[in-house]
């Protein structure tokens, strides 16, 4: 039966939009078909029909979301890698790497009426405008939980036992990485959740199943869990195992999921600031579990109880209206939309993407 994952290639983060598109599909892809086009082309329905005629055919599907409408999609990945199809155009604009050997552009506004639209361009302009004011506002809220999460951090970073903790990060690292296989494969970076207009959204359940074994850890930021994640990281990148790293949705700069394929192994961060991926994961089997809180001295933690209270509302608040913000670009979007639908030939697109779909099956082999 075929498989369908679910993830995010980019994120509304602290530091703006932050793309992982580069890993969406490794070099050794067969054809990477990249669409352009205004909104409301038609992008996101042509790769989900893509998918799902795939699907039909008993191939395998990665579905790589929109953090920017999380009912929408930024990519469709095809078998084994073999095939991506995805969404080029800004914020994450994709360009041909190898044209014509493995890349090759699709423009869909050669399906629409120009007159059309142009009839309608005060208010394009007015709403695009309109959309990147909210989303600049949202990455601001971003950047303000950033400093309130860095004075949370603060605190436990003091009252952290090191000796303690860089014991259990060397000891559970070296449990994750050990009977790995030696012939290198994939390494990708992507994200399991993300900020988004329907709050931060994750389909983890699509990418761990109940064949994994977790490797699970909690606690306070700077309790040492971004250190071992960090150190599992570069450990993974000296050796020759395929890995999957997910990526925090607030700051892609930490990590919070390190999947193993091959051992079927799975380190994750269950501490639930952001995300709480543990609820999507009912009855995995837990191989380890730490409790970072518990290498912390509680007299300091407490001497600085109020602090740690008033940086974590405050983090939370900036989060809020963040979501708050990209909700509203997302409602923009939708007006944005309505002006380009009506001006597009969809019977044509559709049998050009039907014609598209013949000629990859033909890649495939079928």
């Amino acid at each position: 039966m075929p498989k369908i994952r679910n993830l995010f290639p980019g994120g509304n983060t602290c530091y703006g939009f932050y793309s992982f598109y580069d890993y969406m599909v490794s070099p050794a892809v067969e054809r990477k078909i990249i669409l352009k086009g205004g909104p409301g082309v038609g992008k996101s329905s042509f790769m989900k029909k893509m998918g799902e005629d795939f699907l039909a055919q008993g191939y395998d599907i990665e579905y790589h979301w929109c953090s920017s409408d999380n009912e929408s999609l930024d990519g469709a990945v095809i078998g084994k890698q073999q095939i991506c199809i995805l969404d080029g155009t800004a914020p994450h604009v994709v360009d041909p790497r190898f044209p014509g050997a493995v890349d090759e552009i699709i423009n869909l506004g050669n399906y629409w009426h120009q007159k059309a639209i142009r009839k309608n361009r005060p208010a394009i302009i007015e709403l695009t405008q309109i959309i990147s004011r909210c989303f600049k506002r949202a990455y601001q809220r971003l950047e303000e939980s950033k400093i309130a999460w860095e004075e949370w951090e603060s605190y436990y970073l003091e009252a952290r036992d090191n000796e303690a903790a860089n014991r259990n990060i060397l000891a559970l690292a070296r449990d994750l990485v050990s009977g790995l296989g030696d012939d290198r494969q994939n390494i990708r970076h992507l994200f399991a959740a993300a900020i988004t207009p329907g709050g931060v959204v994750s389909k983890i359940d699509s990418l761990i199943d109940n064949g994994y074994s977790l490797f699970a850890v909690k606690g306070n930021p700077g309790t040492g869990i971004k250190e071992l994640f960090t150190y599992t990281w570069q450990t993974m990148n000296l050796s020759a195992a395929e890995a999957e790293f997910y990526h925090n949705p607030f700051d892609p700069n930490s990590i919070d999921i390190i999947v193993l394929p091959s051992s079927r192994s799975v380190l994750i961060d269950v501490s639930g600031h952001l995300f709480d991926y543990a609820a999507l994961l009912p009855g995995i089997r837990q191989r380890r579990f730490l409790d970072f809180d518990q290498l912390v001295r509680k007299s300091v933690i407490d001497a600085h109880e109020k602090y740690i209270v008033s940086a974590r509302e405050r983090f939370h608040s900036g989060i809020r209206d963040a979501i708050g913000f990209i909700r509203q670009a997302k409602e923009y979007h939708d007006e944005l939309e309505s002006y380009y639908v009506p001006a597009m030939d969809f019977d044509a697109m559709e049998a050009m993407r039907q014609e598209l779909c013949q000629q990859l099956l033909q890649t495939l082999g079928r």
